[in-house]
């Protein structure tokens, strides 16, 4: 064999995935001196690098081989992390899911794919979407919705929303407006929206979506104000508003420090308790999330918060 279909044959099997040793059975099966054969890794190595190919020359120095890697490749540890939080979302259909798996397992190297696959196997198997989503894919609609949110793109779209009418259906309506942002939340994507015929911003969870696309009236725009960075809501209180809050707090600090960006301790009380407060309180959730807490939390502010968190507590008692 010659020098140059050689050093193509080896090329050929390190991109397979091979492993190449510099070792007798080599300098056998191809009839030349070990040094030749460094020779021959040598000019590969110098040309991976002088070229746009995202691979890597690597030497193990305990067996004495090389292999190429590539050069994207992620941590098996950050693998390990980003598929076990897709997992616990249960946001995608199996079908995504496996499709995902496969692309992120991809990325490690080929020696650490098989201990990934094994610690994931069983929370595969026992993997379970959510019941809502159905056998539809999200993944399409998030992708379409980040290329106009990307583009401030108007769209007209049909949405059908949780809230039944008096015959206990959901109907879904239809709308037109520009998607400004889509984030993450306790188990599902949110859409941003501002609609232009009520000047303002809605959240909407993009499962819902019946049908989007690219909206005739290609002069609707938002205004300066309604504009939300992309990705900057991400957390389970979202639609901001400048209305400052105050809540004392007897549970552990963090869980509502977690639940509540940007807002802080101000004071440490005699009985244990704190004081928070922040100065841009959610417009969706925060009801909720202040009920959840039960008696480890009082609103002292706002007063609206707290006629809402009365009604309630009211309103439960009457089932007992």
């Amino acid at each position: 064999m010659k020098s140059q279909e050689r050093v193509i044959n080896i090329l050929l099997k390190l991109i397979n995935g091979e492993k190449i040793a510099i070792d007798a059975a080599t300098t056998d099966h191809y009839q030349v001196t070990e040094r030749t054969l460094q020779r021959d890794i040598k000019v590969i190595r110098d040309a991976v690098n002088v070229s746009e190919a995202d691979y890597q020359m690597q030497h193990d120095t305990t067996t004495g081989s090389y292999h190429l890697a590539k050069g994207s490749t992620l941590a098996t540890e950050e693998v390990l992390a980003l598929l076990k939080m897709v997992i616990g979302t249960r946001s995608l259909t199996t079908t995504e899911l496996l499709r995902v798996k496969d692309h992120l397992v991809a990325l490690v190297t080929a020696d650490d794919q098989p201990l990934v696959e094994k610690l994931i196997d069983q929370t595969l198997k026992d993997y379970t979407p959510l019941f809502s989503n159905g056998d539809r894919e999200i993944l399409p609609r998030l992708r379409s919705f980040s290329k106009w949110i990307a583009h401030q793109t108007p769209i007209a779209f049909s949405y059908r929303s949780s809230v039944p009418n008096r015959q206990g259906e959901t109907i879904a309506q239809s709308g037109a407006g520009i998607p400004l942002s889509v984030y993450f939340a306790d188990f599902y994507f949110y859409v941003v929206m501002y609609l232009p015929d009520r000047d303002k911003s809605l959240n909407y969870r993009l499962d819902r979506f019946e049908e989007a696309h690219v909206a005739q009236d290609s002069g609707m725009t938002a205004p300066n104000a309604q504009r939300l960075a992309t990705g900057s809501l991400t957390h389970l209180l979202t639609g901001t508003t400048d209305t400052p809050y105050e809540f004392r707090y007897w549970g552990y600090p963090q869980t509502a420090l977690d639940q509540l960006p940007n807002a802080r301790i101000t004071s440490w009380e005699d009985d244990g308790s704190v004081i928070i407060k922040g100065d841009h309180l959610a417009s969706r959730g925060t009801l909720l999330w202040v009920m959840s807490q039960g008696a480890q939390i009082q609103v002292k502010a706002p007063q609206k918060l707290a006629l809402a968190v009365k009604r309630e507590l009211v309103k439960a008692l009457r089932y007992y």
